[in-house]
């Protein structure tokens, strides 16, 4: 119960952190928090059971270095990053609330951390709790990772709606976060063949939490500065409706 609790406040706390990045025209609470709902749904209803149930990664991902990066990234990248697009995209896309690009990184922040939180609480539960070590690096990472992704996704969302983009724009920003999500994938651990997608054991558990680390932490760094530029071009007035 402890670890499933722990898995929910990195969340809320990185959910809060992205609010309070839209501070020019914040978006109603009640949609923020259904679409991070709607991404822990997804996770918990179809992203979970494909990638293990109809893929089966866990039996052959990880036999070797290039079956790990690019199933990582084929499988686990597109299918989590495709899950959490629809969450924004079939939801909050076309409400009049969604007039802004920080609206994008918003609402793909808030799916991506739904996402995360069901990922965290199937760690927790299959692993029969969670130290105080490890354990809870990998709960504040996987949050930070998932949310960063997809709110590039949502960055990329916005501009198709707010911008006459190529019919190649989405594709591009789903395929992106796919990269990052399996390069994170990868530089955890991947998925080890004995368990779980979550479950994996490396000889070197600190050298995969510092890559993945490094991973999300340079996705977040570039939303961070999209954030800026998104409020930016708010404040300039050059935001389409």
């Amino acid at each position: 119960m402890v670890g499933v609790i722990m898995s929910l406040v990195p969340a809320a706390l990185w959910l809060v952190f992205f609010y309070l990045q839209d501070a020019l025209e914040p978006e109603p609470k009640g949609y923020v928090i259904g679409v991070f709902v709607l991404g822990g749904l997804l996770a918990s209803a179809v992203g979970i059971p494909v990638i293990r149930d109809l893929y089966r990664v866990q039996d052959w991902l990880g036999s070797s270095l290039a079956v790990n990066l690019l199933g990582s990234v084929l499988v686990v990248g597109f299918v989590q990053e495709f899950l959490k697009y629809v969450a924004v995209r079939y939801s909050v896309y076309l409400l009049p609330e969604f007039d802004e690009r920080m609206d994008g990184i918003l609402y793909g922040t808030a799916a991506g951390l739904g996402f995360a939180t069901m990922l965290n609480i199937l760690f927790v539960v299959e692993s029969g709790g969670v130290d105080l070590g490890t354990g809870v690096i990998r709960i504040v990472v996987t949050a930070m990772a998932h949310a960063s992704f997809s709110g590039i996704t949502g960055y990329f969302l916005a501009r198709a709606k707010f911008e006459e983009e190529r019919v190649w724009w989405m594709p591009l920003g789903l395929t992106t976060a796919a990269i990052l999500n399996g390069l994170f994938t990868v530089a955890r651990g991947g998925v080890s063949r004995m368990g779980s997608v979550l479950s994996q054991r490396t000889a070197s558990p600190w050298l995969g939490f510092v890559l993945a680390t490094a991973v999300a932490g340079a996705t977040l760094g570039v939303l961070l500065f999209l954030v800026r530029r998104a409020n930016q071009r708010a404040l300039g007035g050059s935001q389409g409706a």
